[in-house]
């Protein structure tokens, strides 16, 4: 992973994005180790040092898959705001889920899994449901 560096317009809004998954990750109850698998991250410091440099006010920036990462976990939210409530949506992560994407498990096991393609199941299910 490279290193943050600091002064760029992108590495501003990188540092934003990643103060707006940290309000989901606490609200969700996520762990670090469960941040750091929604967003690819090896190493838990690594996570740490941004998320504390962001809340810091100082600019980020990060991987471009750790955007994806977190572009994702937004689109899961607000679809679960939108069909939910921002309060329902931290029981939803974690309740068992009968819809066939999860076979019986809650979908924080599935996005938590580590693989980025699972992440997008969720979200992409989410959406349709907000469609259907």
């Amino acid at each position: 992973m490279s290193k943050p560096s600091i002064g760029s317009e992108s590495a501003n809004r990188d540092s934003v994005c990643l103060q707006v998954f940290g309000n989901i990750a606490a609200h969700w109850d996520m762990t670090v180790s469960e941040q750091c698998l929604l967003l690819g991250v090896d190493d838990e410091e690594v996570l740490q040092d941004w998320m504390e440099r962001a809340r810091a006010g100082e600019d980020v920036s990060l991987p471009e898959d750790v955007l994806e990462g977190i572009g994702c976990v937004l689109s899961i939210y607000a679809s679960l705001v939108i069909l939910l409530n921002h309060e329902r949506s931290k029981g939803w992560v974690r309740a068992p889920n009968r819809a066939p994407l999860f076979q019986g498990k809650c979908a924080m096991s599935l996005m938590a899994s580590g693989n980025r393609k699972a992440l997008e199941d969720v979200a992409r299910y989410l959406l349709s449901e907000r469609y259907r």
